[in-house]
């Protein structure tokens, strides 16, 4: 006669993993993860992005349906308990086949991994371009004839380049500067989480970022380096209340990566003390002055991103039609986004939703609008998740061609209509959402 077996408990009273209630809760986030893992896996494996263009967004929008569902149902996994882990193992998972694959959709990398040669080798990619003859004797046949914009200095602020010189002097190679720039994301992933839990008591949050299937492709699959950047701005504001000084160093560090995080700048002032300030002020006022002073040449990638590049832009395209001048609708865009930071000064006591919401206003209104760039702001949606952006992280893939890789390859500029959908269905789904809110708040009035 066999003896019965005991049933199975699952910490009831601190002797399992998880108290019954929550099972269900973790296997579904963990599927909904194991999803997103799976079609970014399968992402890894196309011979090329730009040529399946079709197959890449079809498992980018699966993915993304995927973290949709997570987030429409957020609320049951919030008392998940060391819910952190899951969200990082999964955010590990879906990064990690990215990294041996080639670069996706952008040949930036292959330019960082350039530049950091030239710098560790006693160059100075501020001042010579790839094509500059003096540097031939570093070409090779791997890295260097994929270099795009060939005849433009660097566009980069020098703590970057002193990373891309890092990583070249230890291997000069694609792989090595997609683990470092992989090493910031994840680094950015833990650090979401545990702004998160101080700010909800959970980490599930995070997922808006840490699973976003933009973030993954764009920063594991292309290795653009804005989590290089991003990661110190979240390290600025986690550190603003106990440790104002180390949190000025931490924005400035990030600001001398890229220029993104110095819009934070005006917003934490108001709450560190004279230190911290006087900190910021000096080493970032000491960054941008190197920085303006090694790109004032004549074929410096910065000078020409001010002054011609466009992209993906809607807000501009019409102010430039209107003007019939860039120079004029930069000045207006720039004007416009300006008025927005210092409305936010003065009637948005949050440092941090003023930061996001400057940075929107910023990523909408300028001239150029690459996907990428949307990962600023993505950065800020666990802390309050907003539809319409989420929405716009999936339709921006639009700026690569629709289904099929458009005849132009990487110098492809978006169609206004592919523009207006791209940016309409999230500004339709922004009214939408605002009219409901309108409806709910007279509904309450009139039961009141």
């Amino acid at each position: 006669m066999s003896t019965p077996r005991p049933p199975l408990r699952v910490i009831e009273g601190g002797g399992g993993l998880l108290p019954r209630p929550l099972i269900g809760p973790a296997l579904e986030l963990a599927a909904l993860g194991f999803g997103i893992a799976l079609s970014l896996t399968l992402i890894s494996r196309l011979p090329g992005g730009a040529r399946f263009l079709g197959t890449f967004q079809a498992l980018y929008a699966i993915g993304f349906a995927f973290l949709a569902l997570a987030l429409l149902r957020l609320s049951r996994y919030r008392g998940l308990p060391r819910a952190s882990l899951l969200v990082f193992a999964i955010a590990l998972a879906a990064r990690a086949p990215l990294i041996g694959a080639p670069p996706l959709l952008s040949d930036d990398l292959y330019r960082y991994v350039w530049e950091g040669r030239v710098l560790a080798h006693g160059g100075n990619p501020w001042r010579q371009a790839p094509s500059d003859p003096a540097l031939a004797e570093l070409r090779e046949p791997e890295i260097f004839p994929r270099i795009n914009h060939p005849q433009l200095a660097t566009i980069y602020p020098p703590l970057a380049e002193a990373g891309f010189a890092l990583v070249a002097s230890l291997s000069p190679t694609v792989w090595a500067m997609k683990l470092w720039v992989l090493l910031h994301d994840l680094a950015l992933v833990a650090l979401l989480c545990a702004w998160c839990e101080r700010r909800t008591g959970s980490a599930v949050a995070a997922i808006a970022y840490a699973w976003n299937p933009l973030v993954i492709v764009e920063y594991a699959g292309a290795g653009h380096n804005d989590p290089t950047a991003m990661v110190w701005l979240a390290a600025a504001f986690l550190l603003c209340e106990a440790r104002p000084t180390l949190s000025a160093l931490a924005l400035v560090a990030g600001g001398m990566v890229k220029l993104a995080p110095l819009v934070a700048l005006p917003y934490l002032m108001r709450r560190w003390p004279w230190r911290a300030r006087l900190t910021a002020l000096v080493l970032a006022g000491a960054g941008l002055a190197f920085f303006r002073a090694e790109t004032r040449v004549a074929d410096s990638g910065a000078r020409a991103f001010w002054e011609s590049w466009q992209n993906n832009e809607l807000f501009f395209h019409y102010l430039e039609r209107w003007t019939g001048s860039f120079a004029m609708a930069r000045a207006l865009a720039l004007s416009a986004a300006a008025a927005v930071c210092a409305w936010l000064w003065v009637r948005v006591p949050s440092n941090v939703r003023a930061t996001r919401d400057a940075l929107r206003a910023l990523t909408l209104a300028g001239p150029v609008m690459h996907p990428w760039y949307l990962g600023w702001t993505l950065m800020f949606e666990p802390l309050a998740p907003s539809a319409p952006w989420l929405l716009l992280s999936l339709t921006v893939t639009l700026n690569y061609g629709a289904l099929r890789a458009p005849a132009e390859g990487s110098a492809f500029h978006p169609t206004l209509t592919l523009r207006w959908i791209e940016y309409g269905l999230p500004l339709a789904l922004a009214a939408s959402l605002a009219a409901i809110g309108r409806l709910k708040r007279a509904h309450r009035s009139l039961e009141a």
